[in-house]
């Protein structure tokens, strides 16, 4: 097998393993007689694999920065312009680039800016920088190194994206493999109402009865909710939500090229599985963000028929007529219909514990609703004096048993809100780089599944803090944004 293509099944495989827990545990710090979850710090499958996969493609890394061209030499005696007539026999031929004005290594440093400013980079390598910077004045110094190597992951993701080209249609296989399992797993997770421990897959049991595990109660009963292979259901949730925004725009444009109906089924089946995985999770903000991604799919898909019809010209009786034709030019819209039909259906199915997840009525509820409320105020008296630098990337319950000691681990939670969480941990100058990162991105990606991934991840990370917290999921997040997107929207 060619050296290529190593490269490029390791990076789908990359992809699929992310969601994956195995791990192994290097500290492991206790608050309070309890195992400081937060505070680990740990060796992932995937941290490995993308280790290795930089290593045997750096070549490719190099090639493309060497590929970018800098500015025509600057010649004062012509007036500035490179011309044949200034030219001798060891100048570059017409059209190509000098490669420095003084030697090699500063015309490769030349190219490895403008290389990063092709995509507006740098505001990601100001960041990187930032954060680095903030193990200065961070309160557990290892922990914010830790955590900025993980925020150098998402750089290093974004090196092989640019070298490797890799195939957006095998991007979502490989998200749908991963998340069509986990949906298994949840699915038999709940239905079971057992959990079991497995140190290989990075997961642990959650007993039923046991406080701290994640569960749905009202007057009905109790029930477990969906973990699968993550740390929380809510976790689950959102790597679901991803996953089915893959399955759907591999549906969506199979069916627009009217391609083999079998594998349609496959994909409708895998899509199902994996929405009723994201059912059995009861994460609020996951369903939310998914509803609000497809909608908005959808909403930009028909924009995109009227934009064809007035390209050509047509009549706006013609122009309806197209948007009425949603099978082919809008196929979104049957996604959107199975997805309804389907949550009623599970909705009529599990509607005890369903009622549980509206109510708010039950002691569960109120006391998570009260929890986030307390985080809020917690985050807000931290940055009273901390607003400018914020307590160090990854600091931020390491700086809330400071303030208040004596605690179990557990009762130190971050800030369900990952832009407060970058606010309290990086302060202001790391929350504007950090909606720089996000506004590039919007900017940069102008096709419908981009928007509706970022849309997505947005929506749940308004109600959450793990795409900041959960290593796994901190990488999905750059998987997102550096730059895996369709460069046309089929495949």
């Amino acid at each position: 097998m060619k050296l290529s293509s190593i490269r490029e099944y390791l990076f789908y495989l990359l992809i699929f393993i992310i969601p994956w827990q195995t791990r192994w545990i290097i500290r492991d710090p206790y608050l309070g007689g309890e195992v400081w979850e937060y505070g680990r710090i740990s060796l992932y499958g995937w941290d490995i694999l993308l280790v290795i996969l930089v290593i045997i493609s750096w070549p490719l890394v190099w090639q493309e920065i060497k590929n970018v061209k800098l500015k025509p030499r600057f010649n004062p005696a012509d007036g500035g312009v490179v011309t044949k007539a200034t030219k001798n026999q060891n100048d570059p031929p017409p059209g190509h680039y000098e490669e420095s004005a003084s030697g090699g290594r500063r015309g490769n440093l030349k190219r490895l800016l403008r290389f990063a400013r092709n995509d507006n980079f740098y505001v990601y390598l100001f960041l990187l920088l930032f954060s680095l910077t903030s193990t200065l004045w961070s309160g557990d110094k290892l922990l914010a190194l830790v955590w900025s190597l993980r925020l150098l992951e998402g750089g290093l993701l974004w090196l092989l994206v640019r070298a490797l080209k890799p195939k957006w249609a095998a991007v979502c296989w490989s998200l749908l493999a991963a998340g069509t399992l986990q949906a298994g797993w949840a699915i038999t997770q709940f239905i079971t109402q057992a959990s079991f421990a497995n140190k290989w897959l990075g997961v642990a049991v959650h007993p039923l009865t046991q406080g701290g595990t994640s569960v749905v109660m009202n007057e009905y009963g109790r029930w477990l909710r969906a973990y699968a292979g993550q740390v929380h259901p809510n976790v689950l949730g959102g790597l679901l939500v991803v996953t089915l925004l893959a399955t759907a725009w591999l549906y969506a444009n199979r069916i627009k090229n009217h391609e083999s109906r079998i594998t349609n089924v496959i994909l409708l089946f895998c899509y199902l599985l994996q929405l009723s995985g994201l059912f059995f999770t009861f994460s609020r903000g996951a369903w939310l963000g998914l509803f609000l991604s497809l909608v908005f799919w959808w909403w930009r898909e028909k924009r995109n028929v009227i934009a064809r019809s007035e390209a050509t010209k047509q009549s706006l009786e013609v122009a309806a007529s197209a948007i009425r034709r949603t099978r082919n030019d809008n196929p979104i819209s049957s996604v959107i219909i199975i997805s309804a039909l389907a949550v009623i259906i599970l909705g009529i199915i599990y509607w005890q514990p369903l009622s549980g997840r509206f109510t708010g009525q039950s002691t569960l509820e109120q006391q998570s609703i009260e929890d986030r409320r307390g985080s809020i105020k917690q985050s807000g008296q931290i940055l009273s004096s901390k607003w400018l630098l914020g307590t160090g990337i990854g600091n931020y319950t390491a700086q809330l048993s400071e303030n208040m000691p004596g605690l179990k681990a557990w009762r130190y939670q971050p800030v369900h809100n990952i832009f407060l969480l970058v606010f309290t941990e990086l302060g202001v100058i790391g929350l504007l780089l950090f909606f720089g990162l996000w506004l590039n991105a919007f900017l940069r990606k102008p096709f419908a599944i981009s928007h509706s991934l970022l849309a997505a991840v947005l929506v749940t990370a308004m109600f959450d803090h793990y795409w900041w917290t959960a290593p796994s999921m901190f990488l999905l997040l750059w998987v997102i944004i550096v730059g895996i997107a369709p460069k046309t929207e089929t495949p």
